[in-house]
C-alpha cells in the first residue's frame, strides 16, 4: 500500500510538472507573438503623419533679412520618421537679389526633404513641372519637364528628365538640365536618345 501511495505521489508530481511546463510555454509563446506584432507594426506607427497644413507656405530669408524662397502648397503632410513632407500642387518661388524675378515653379506633386548630414534641403517636383520668370523687356523665360529637384538655399535646380526651355523666339530641348537662377544660366546635356536642339523662330 505504501508503494502505491508513492507511485500516486510521483504521478501527481509529474502531472503538475507537465502542466507547469505547458503553462510557461504558452506564456512565452504569447509574449513572443506580441513582441513580433509590435516589431512589425512599430515602424508604420512611427511614420504616421504628425503634421498637416492646408493652403500654407514656408518662407526663407537670408542674413540680411531678404526673402530668398517661398514654398507653397494646397496641402503639406509631414512624416517624422523620414523627415519628408509631401506636397499637393506645390509652388516654389525663388528670389534672386541681382536679377529680376522671381522664378516661379509649379507641379502637380512634390515633396520637401529636410536637411540632414546625408542630404541637402531640396524640393522634389514631378508631374507637369513648369518654371517661369518675367524678363525686363516684358518677355518670359519658361521651361517644362516631368521631374525637377530644386535646392532653395542655393537657387539651383536640376532635372534628369527631358526638358524644353522657351526664351523669346528660341526653343531648346535637352535630355538634362542644371539651372543656376542667381546667375541666370542653364547647362544643357544630351544623351543617346536626345541631343541638345535649339530652334529659333524668326519674326516675319
Amino acid at each position: 500500500m505504501i508503494e502505491s501511495l508513492r507511485q500516486n505521489r510521483t504521478l501527481r508530481s509529474r502531472t503538475l510538472m507537465g502542466l507547469l511546463a505547458v503553462f510557461i510555454a504558452s506564456v512565452l509563446l504569447n509574449r513572443t507573438v506580441d513582441l513580433d506584432h509590435q516589431i512589425e507594426t512599430a515602424p508604420a506607427l512611427l511614420n504616421e503623419p504628425d503634421l498637416f497644413m492646408t493652403q500654407a507656405s514656408i518662407s526663407q530669408i537670408n542674413e540680411e533679412g531678404h526673402l530668398t524662397s517661398k514654398i507653397s502648397a494646397d496641402r503639406f503632410t509631414h512624416y517624422p520618421l523620414t523627415d519628408v513632407t509631401t506636397l499637393e500642387l506645390p509652388r516654389v518661388a525663388l528670389y534672386t537679389p541681382n536679377l529680376t524675378g522671381p522664378w516661379t515653379i509649379s507641379s502637380t506633386k512634390g515633396r520637401l526633404l529636410g536637411v540632414s548630414v546625408y542630404r541637402k534641403q531640396s524640393v522634389e517636383l514631378w508631374s507637369t513641372v513648369r518654371a517661369e520668370k518675367s524678363n525686363p523687356d516684358g518677355s518670359t523665360t519658361t521651361f517644362t519637364t516631368d521631374a525637377l529637384n530644386v535646392y532653395p538655399s542655393e537657387n539651383v535646380a536640376e532635372s534628369d528628365s527631358p526638358v524644353t526651355i522657351f526664351t523669346g523666339n528660341t526653343q531648346t530641348q535637352a535630355a538634362k538640365l542644371r539651372a543656376n537662377f542667381d546667375q541666370d544660366t542653364f547647362l544643357f546635356n544630351s544623351n543617346a536618345s536626345q541631343r541638345v536642339v535649339t530652334t529659333i523662330r524668326l519674326k516675319p
